[in-house]
């Protein structure tokens, strides 16, 4: 025999999933903390977030700089302003993403020590939208949205039957990322 409470608990398990978060997660949540587990995620996302950015930044000004030496033996020439511009150029974008990282670094740290969990209750949204060319999905409660990155969990979402089912979203501040949500019967 299939239940209601089956169904909220599989809908329930769906969630957690695609969020990443577990019932004591959910716990900690309802009484507007992050549980220490959540902590570590936040921090190791951002961390691991960070490596990617200069890795990437790395790359592509090492991929520069192999251009910049191809052009200088065809050409022949070695001049110290055109090195000095590469030099420059790569110290500029460098202490931009430097920037970024600490801005970010910072909304994490802010989000460890003195930041909260707020609810957020209504109906939950699956919608997708156009920007550009490209399809982006998205998961709201009431009029507050995220973006869902992996196609499969959006349509895990869909499948399960979970857009216009009652819940409350628990979202962190200051960075605002989608902690855990809580189906209501």
């Amino acid at each position: 025999m299939h239940t209601v409470d089956d169904d909220l608990s599989k809908r329930q398990a769906v969630l957690e999933t695609v969020f990443g978060f577990s019932q004591s997660d959910l716990v900690a949540n309802q009484s507007g903390e992050l549980s220490a587990a959540q902590k570590k995620r936040v921090s190791s996302k951002h961390y691991a977030n960070s490596r990617f950015a200069w890795v990437a930044f790395t790359v592509i000004f090492g991929v520069g700089f192999l251009g910049f030496c191809a052009d200088m033996l065809r050409t022949g020439t070695f001049g110290i302003h055109s090195l000095s511009v590469y030099v420059g150029v790569t110290v500029f974008f460098g202490l931009i993403l430097w920037g970024f990282i600490l801005y970010y670094r910072n909304q994490m740290k802010r989000t460890l020590w003195d930041g909260k969990i707020f609810p957020v209750k209504g109906r939950i949204q699956l919608f997708t939208m156009r920007h550009e060319k490209l399809l982006h999905r998205y998961f709201g409660v009431d009029d507050h949205r995220f973006q869902i990155e992996r196609y499969d969990y959006f349509e895990l979402l869909r499948q399960s039957g979970l857009a216009g089912q009652e819940a409350i979203m628990y979202v962190s501040t200051p960075r605002k990322a989608i902690q855990s949500v809580e189906l209501k019967t």
